[in-house]
C-alpha cells in the first residue's frame, strides 16, 4: 500500500532536541547614500522545524529511518509541529471557529470560545486552521459571547471559510524535508543511532 501524505512522525522514541520558528519573506532596501532602510513584507513566510532524536538502538530507530525514507526526499510531506508547545498557555477552551468569511491580513475574528476569559489565548500560543499553522502574537480575551479577535503571524495565507474549525491542541503544519535528496542517519561504535532532519512548510 502506498504511503498517504502528509504522514505523521513516529511518536516514539520522542524528539530529544528541536528548533522551530518562522522564516519570513521580507525584502530590505537600504540607501547607500543615507542609510535609510525600507522593508516590504511579502507572502511566503514559512515555518521551519529542525528535529533531533539521539541514543537509539537499531530497533528503536527503525520506525524513524523508515519514516524518513518513505518521504522520498522532498517529494513526500509530513506533519511538523513545535514539540514544546502542543497545548496553549492561555485558557484555550470552548469550540472555537472562524467568525466570518473573506478575512485577510494579520487579524482573525473568531467565536465559540469559553466566554469572559481575560487570556483565552496567550501570546506565543499556536493554532491550526484550514490546514495552516499560526501563532497568536498578543494576548487575546474572549467577550461575554465567546468572541475573540486574534492578532496572528504569519498573515493569513488563504481566507478561511466562515465557521472553519480552529485547533489549539496539537496544532500542526504540513512540511517537506529540507534536503539535497538524501535521507541519512548516523550511529556510533555502540550501534546507537542519532537522527537529525529539517522540515520546511509546504505551501
Amino acid at each position: 500500500m502506498a504511503v498517504a501524505y502528509p504522514t505523521s512522525m513516529p511518536s516514539t522514541p520522542g524528539v530529544t532536541k528541536s528548533k522551530f520558528g518562522l522564516r519570513t519573506n521580507v525584502d530590505v532596501f537600504e540607501s547607500k547614500f543615507t542609510g535609510t532602510v525600507q522593508t516590504r513584507e511579502r507572502q511566503g513566510a514559512r515555518w521551519v522545524g529542525e528535529y533531533s532524536v539521539a541514543q537509539m538502538t537499531r530497533a528503536q530507530a527503525a520506525a524513524r529511518t523508515a519514516f524518513l525514507t518513505s518521504l522520498n526526499g522532498p517529494a513526500g510531506t509530513f506533519y511538523g509541529f513545535d514539540p514544546d508547545a502542543k497545548t496553549p498557555l492561555g485558557v484555550g477552551t470552548g469550540s472555537p471557529l472562524v467568525k466570518g468569511a473573506s478575512q485577510t491580513g494579520t487579524t482573525l475574528l473568531t467565536d465559540g470560545w469559553t466566554a469572559d476569559q481575560a487570556i483565552i489565548m496567550q501570546a506565543g500560543d499556536y493554532f491550526e486552521v484550514a490546514s495552516r499553522l499560526y501563532m497568536v502574537i498578543t494576548n487575546a480575551a474572549s467577550d461575554g459571547s465567546g468572541d475573540a479577535t486574534l492578532q496572528i503571524s504569519p498573515q493569513l495565507r488563504e481566507s478561511p471559510t466562515n465557521n472553519a474549525v480552529i485547533t489549539v491542541s496539537n496544532p500542526k503544519v504540513k512540511m517537506r524535508l529540507l534536503t539535497n535528496n538524501e535521507s541519512r542517519w548516523d550511529s556510533n561504535e555502540m550501534s546507537l543511532y542519532g537522527i537529525n532532519f529539517v522540515g520546511v512548510e509546504s505551501l
